[in-house]
């Protein structure tokens, strides 16, 4: 209870960096990433990989704009434990967008983010894979060329 109102201020920081992250601002969320923050999405496709550092996480994020412009993320449940200089984070969350051709793109992924001082030291990414390299396939057939890039970071071994 010592930490209830930080925690309720975190879950609200949450939720206005995924109303960014949907309004194509991934900058903005960018921005609270530490300079030796680590941003993982697991999967072996365009949007997976082990990025370190703000500006490699926002590249990260203005791919996702352009590959998922009309993109829709929901916050469906934060869960905030720990002090300011050790906190951790999990979400549940719901993805929307539509392909090329209008095909809706539904997911649904959990999130694990460690921050320290108000600044985000990790952030781990977790979404149905197979879905996500559906979306990309049709993206890609539909002619648009990053679907089809390489992850941006490492894929650790």
């Amino acid at each position: 209870m010592l930490f209830a109102p930080y925690h309720g201020v975190v879950r609200l920081i949450l939720r206005r960096a995924f109303a960014d992250i949907s309004r194509g601002h991934g900058e903005r969320a960018a921005a609270q990433f530490s300079g030796r923050a680590v941003f993982r999405f697991y999967g072996e496709h365009a949007m997976g990989g082990e990025l370190r550092g703000r500006e490699t996480i926002a590249a990260w994020f203005a791919r996702l704009h352009h590959l998922f412009p009309d993109l829709r993320l929901t916050p469906l449940q934060i869960v905030v434990n720990g002090p300011p200089w050790n906190t951790t984070v999990a979400t549940r969350f719901g993805v929307e967008a539509s392909l090329r051709d209008g095909t809706p793109y539904r997911n649904e992924g959990m999130q694990y983010v460690r921050i320290a001082w108000g600044r985000i030291l990790e952030d781990r990414l977790y979404e149905d894979t197979g879905a996500l390299q559906e979306a990309l396939r049709a993206l890609a057939a539909a002619g648009v060329a990053e679907a089809r890039a390489p992850a941006l970071g490492a894929s650790p071994t």
